[in-house]
């Protein structure tokens, strides 16, 4: 020993005394007659065992509430500044905005609703209340009018300092070349309830519902204020405000005004009406349109006047009430539509309906309401089944129907109408003509096939006249300058164009040798196109997609089709694709250089190339490597850019760069290092072979960070369709809403597989068969794998393949399934509540892929149902199924869960009250992720079982106690007795 008070070290902590202990060793080797390599290993030795040297901890649930996520990062226009969310998944985050040439950076405090100045000097944000504020107001059950609301923050970006206003229910700002915004305050607080320090002005009360409406300029602190206002809109360039008032008294009725910022000038627009609405201004911000009504608001019928005002006009105009030339007979202007001015601002877009019917059934007031009866008539000849009529029923009676005036001619044209319900719009181009579309004869067919054709009509924007353009599976799109249409037929697989002004059609890939549909498509439905890069913006070219590469055609077909990527995609196995920079462009640039992003099939890489349209050339690498990088956006006025980078380790930070050829990158964030003291673990892709062809395919394996080989671990399989894709794909640990979270699983010492699966038609729970098994194998052939601690969990599609897998193996210890389909004989005949649509689409033709009808394929439908072998079931089973599941029938839950209680197979399903398909709230989602992981603990880690395992949760203890503490008894010795061999404690409450 050494006395350490001979060196006088005297209240020195034990870690310090070793440090100092083992310090003297080193330096002092022989006269404590001890080896160098050996002083240095009980050097750290000591460290470790007193955590100077910080050990990774695994995971818990608790950790899910604080941890943190990046979002909505932007660029400024001028490319200096960006701008992100740093949020928790339960409480208060803070928009954090970074100066890209120096280190000046600020942060707000649970900012939302933010945006950049057209200048780049300011940024706007609405900030909410502190979360535990509110939610302590809310515990104490506080009325909504007394609870807090939210404040307007102005970031000056130039000088540092930040304007703060209390108490703003919304701001709007001018989005193009001018520093004005103008926001509308909360209702003014009466004295006695005014908050301590809220700087919101308390007025007395008047009969006006509106609220003061402040107009401000952040370069200058110029101000003008309104009282009374409902609704409010600034023009683009700053140059107008326009806004409504509520009526006040009868010397302030209710009007529309509009103030010229430039001058100064405050007009009032109109007045007189009961109500206006929808205030809508052009592009230039000199006109105005809107809706009123002199109807009461009471009145259940109200009729809407279309109103038109332009900069020099005294007063604004009607252009359309239900006596106007054009207006469908017995129609009126809809107050549910939007009112949108195209680009040149020479024509108004706005909506028409049927008058509402004067008398109904519900409004006889003869009869007592118990007196009339509550029925559905279901019709064999319904277009749509009473379902889907029952949730469309809203939008159908407040549906709009499109018209449009011309406001140099007032000539209204209805577009749209009860037989052309659907009209597309292309605001930016005055074309003569829109596009109609009309699914009506084939609404039928959605009861059992969702890949309806379509009848495509143009409309003239002068007649209205529909004349027929083509009827189509696919989905047509106009060219930028209308003179095309094209479409891809999923019927014969190719991309079709139409010279819109001879109706003359080209099949453009036809004889191409290559393919535009999705190859890897394994469903009796129709394959869907690899997608396209859309017309050059000359309209002289049009950029389609096959697996790999980008091929130009010429749409005079004068020219033969270009593959601009040269066969480059092909050869390396790459998916490259266009990148568009800039999102308010809706063409390919004419200028032929281009941003590609590129991901190889394989090894799971993704990276940029550039490339050029007008020549057949390789495209040239910028970055490739084993991320996903995505997410990159350009500032607008400089090739400043920012992007984020991730991996299944690495933390999706936002990094900067100064042009996208990434010329000085460098990382902006370090949210990531809230995971340097977690065990996060490694994701790595392994191969196998299917058992159907002998086909190789891939699966992700998840490991453990500090994984030894020499170690037995137990291991999840997880499964859905085709997941390997997602390798890069950084996974936050958070709440389960129906899945394994796989972060938490790996950093507790679980090992993930996560295969892919290709499906044969018809046999889709052999097809899940044919690749979990092998690949489950494969990785326990990897040496590391205790196959006796092994276990399967999926949801819906996934829960479905886990309840056929465990009637045809025994070689999970333990499964999960989620809202799993196990009768299809009875599920293809129901309804998904969610869409109201029925559910034998599916079976026939999408992901369920049985390939035929119940009376055609009958063998199929029994054959692919676990149901009917439950009995065969050995595996323990976790089943959730919500009792308001919108997807899957909650019922095919409970045949699967009494089934096997009937046969006294070890079962337990979770059903969460008034949820969907996939969990929503937040406590059922900690609820779930904490009885998921004690199950798989107890089977596949030897943990002791929780309660609710071993004696159930009865309705009688509901509300009362979760049951998550452990037991020394097992499921297993209690079974058949009824109930827990251990005794409750009372009043103690279930705990994490």
């Amino acid at each position: 020993e050494i006395d350490l008070k001979a060196f006088n070290i005297r209240r020195v902590s034990i870690p310090a005394q070793s440090f100092i202990f083992v310090w003297f060793l080193i330096i002092n080797p022989k006269t404590y007659k001890m080896k160098k390599p050996l002083i240095i290993a009980l050097f750290f030795i000591i460290l470790y065992s007193n955590g100077l040297i910080a050990q990774k901890r695994a995971l818990t649930h608790d950790d899910y509430d604080g941890w943190k996520s990046i979002g909505s990062n932007r660029i400024s226009d001028n490319g200096q500044w960006t701008l992100y969310t740093v949020n928790p998944q339960l409480g208060d985050g803070a928009l954090e905005i970074k100066n890209l040439g120096n280190t000046t950076s600020f942060s707000i405090a649970r900012a939302k609703d933010f945006q950049f100045s057209a200048s780049s000097n300011y940024v706007i944000a609405r900030v909410s209340p502190e979360y535990q504020k509110v939610h302590d107001l809310k515990i104490a059950k506080t009325a909504a009018s007394k609870m807090p609301k939210d404040s307007l923050f102005i970031v000056n970006l130039l000088n540092g300092e930040i304007d703060r206003k209390a108490r703003v229910k919304s701001y709007k700002m001018a989005t193009e070349s001018s520093d004005w915004v103008a926001w509308l305050y909360e209702k003014p607080l009466k004295a006695k309830n005014k908050e301590k320090g809220d700087s919101a002005k308390v007025v007395k009360k008047t009969k006006s519902k509106g609220t003061e409406l402040v107009l401000h300029n952040m370069a200058s602190g110029e101000e003008h204020h309104w009282d009374g206002v409902m609704a409010y809109s600034i023009s683009e360039t700053g140059n107008y405000l326009y806004f409504e008032k509520d009526e006040a008294d009868s010397l302030n009725p209710a009007g529309v005004f509009a103030y010229n910022i430039k001058q100064g000038d405050l007009v009032t627009i109109h007045s007189g009406l009961a109500n206006y609405d929808k205030l809508s201004t052009d592009k230039s911000g000199e006109q105005l349109a809107f809706i009123g009504t002199a109807s009461e608001t009471k009145e259940k019928n109200k009729y809407f006047n279309l109103m038109h005002w332009s900069a020099g006009d005294k007063v604004a105009t009607t252009l359309a009430d239900t006596s106007t030339m054009g207006m469908p007979n017995a129609w009126m202007v809809s107050s549910r539509a939007n009112l949108n001015f195209s680009e040149s601002g020479k024509r108004l877009f706005f909506g028409t309906a049927p008058r509402p019917f004067e008398y109904d059934y519900e409004s006889d007031t003869t009869l007592l309401k118990n007196e009339r009866p509550d029925v559905d008539v279901w019709s064999w000849n319904d277009p749509y089944i009473q379902p889907m009529q029952k949730l469309n029923s809203g939008r159908d009676k407040n549906k709009s129907y499109t018209a449009i005036i011309d406001l140099k001619s007032k000539q209204m044209t209805q577009l749209g109408g009860l037989s052309l319900e659907s009209i597309r719009v292309d605001y930016k181009k005055d074309l003569d003509f829109v596009v109609g579309m009309n699914d009506q004869p084939y609404r039928m067919q959605m009861t059992w096939d969702t890949q309806i054709p379509r009848d495509y009509y143009l409309v003239d924007v002068k007649t209205g006249e529909a004349d027929p353009l083509l009827t189509t599976k696919g989905r047509p799109s106009v060219s930028p300058e209308g003179k095309y249409a094209t479409w891809f037929n999923p019927e014969d697989r190719h991309w079709y164009m139409m010279n819109i002004k001879t109706k003359a059609i080209s099949n453009l890939t036809i004889d191409m040798g290559v393919n535009f549909y999705n190859e890897l498509h394994d469903s009796p439905s129709m394959p869907n196109q690899y997608g396209s890069g859309g017309l050059v913006d000359d309209d002289k070219a049009f950029l389609v997609y096959d697996r790999y590469d980008i091929w130009k055609f010429d749409p005079t077909g004068k020219n033969q089709p270009m593959n601009i990527t040269n066969g480059f995609g092909r050869l390396n196995d790459l998916t490259i694709r266009y990148n568009r920079l800039d999102r308010e462009q809706n063409a390919v640039p004419s200028k032929g250089e281009m941003l590609l992003t590129a991901f190889h099939n394989w090894t799971k890489q993704s990276g940029y190339y550039t490339g050029n349209h007008t020549k057949s050339e390789d495209p040239t690498k910028i970055v490739m490597d084993d991320f996903r990088f995505y997410g990159m956006s350009k500032a607008k006025d400089s090739d400043q850019v920012v992007l984020r980078k991730s991996s299944h380790t690495l933390f999706p930070e936002v990094w900067t760069a100064n042009s996208y050829n990434l010329d000085g990158l460098k990382k902006l964030t370090n949210v990531g290092q809230q995971l340097d003291n977690i065990n996060r673990g490694s994701a790595e892709l392994i191969e196998f072979n299917s058992l159907e062809d002998g086909e190789t395919m891939q699966a992700i394996l998840y490991k453990p960070e500090n994984f030894d080989p020499n170690k037995k671990y137990p291991m999840l399989v997880y499964f859905y369709e085709r997941r390997t894709n997602s390798l890069h794909s950084h996974m936050n640990p958070s709440p389960s809403r129906s899945t394994i979270n796989i972060p938490y699983y790996v950093s507790n010492d679980y090992l993930v597989l996560v295969p892919d699966i290709k499906y044969e038609i018809g046999y889709p729970g052999q097809s899940a068969y044919n690749h979990v098994i092998p690949a489950t194998n494969a990785a326990v052939n990897l040496g590391f794998v205790d196959k006796e601690k092994m276990a399967i969990q999926g949801q819906s599609w996934g829960g479905y393949q886990v309840a056929y897998l465990v009637t045809k193996t025994d070689m999970y210890a333990a499964a999960g399934a989620g809202a799993p389909v196990v009768n299809m004989t009875s599920a293809y005949g129901g309804v998904r509540w969610g869409s109201g649509m029925s559910r034998m689409f599916q079976y026939e033709k999408t992901q369920t892929r049985l390939g035929g009808t119940l009376w055609d394929k009958p063998s199929r439908y029994i054959d692919n149902s676990p149901l009917f072998r439950a009995d065969e079931i050995t595996t323990p089973m976790f089943i959730m199924h919500n009792d308001k599941d919108s997807a899957v029938p909650w019922y095919q839950g409970i045949e699967f869960y009494m089934s096997l209680r009937r046969l006294q197979k070890p079962a337990w399903m979770v059903v969460y009250n008034d949820e969907v398909h996939n969990l929503s709230k937040r406590k059922n989602m900690m609820d779930l992720s904490i009885r998921m992981t004690q199950f798989f603990d107890h089977y596949l880690k030897g943990a002791p079982a929780p309660a609710w395992m071993v004696g159930g949760l009865p309705a009688t203890l509901k509300g009362r106690t979760l049951r998550y503490e452990l037991s020394e008894e097992s499921p297993e010795a209690v079974q058949g007795t009824g109930q827990s061999l251990m005794k409750e404690k009372t009043g103690k409450k279930g705990s994490k």
